[in-house]
Parts: C-alpha cells; sequence; structure tokens
C-alpha cells in the first residue's frame, strides 16, 4: 500500500513498551509505524478467528440440541 493511501494514528503507550517496540523495529528494521501496523493486523486476525471458534461451538450446541430433540422421533420411525 501506497504511503499516501495510509491514515495516521498517534497513540500513547507506556515508555517500557515504547522501548520494546523501537528496539524490536531496529533489530527487524522495519519503521514503528510498520511493526505497530503488522501486530494490529495479528491482532485483528486472532480475534476474528476467536469469534469464529465462538460461532462454531454455538452452532455445534445447537446442532446437539437438535439431534436430540429429533432423536425420539426417529426411532419412534424405526418401530
Amino acid at each position: 500500500m501506497a504511503r499516501g493511501n495510509r491514515a495516521k494514528l498517534s497513540v500513547t503507550v507506556d515508555p517500557n513498551l515504547y522501548q520494546a517496540i523501537s528496539q524490536h523495529a531496529e533489530k527487524a528494521k522495519v519503521s514503528k509505524s510498520r511493526l505497530i501496523e503488522e501486530a494490529l493486523r495479528l491482532w485483528e486476525k486472532n480475534r476474528l478467528a476467536l469469534l469464529a471458534k465462538e460461532g462454531y461451538q454455538k452452532m455445534a450446541r445447537e446442532d446437539l440440541k437438535d439431534a436430540e430433540a429429533y432423536l425420539p422421533v426417529l426411532e419412534e420411525l424405526e418401530k
């Protein structure tokens, strides 16, 4: 993405976190902005994965309830 397409974000962080960010950015030879952008992308990816997991777990519980509700009907049909 070209720099012109980026939005500026100003944040305030704990000095120890700032130092860690600066050190990691320097070691990785990237800007602090790039490092934070990558961290936010990872956070968003993990957040969406967690939402998907919760959704699938809810669907599984609902499917189990449906199966348990239909089981007596299926047993009756087998007679």
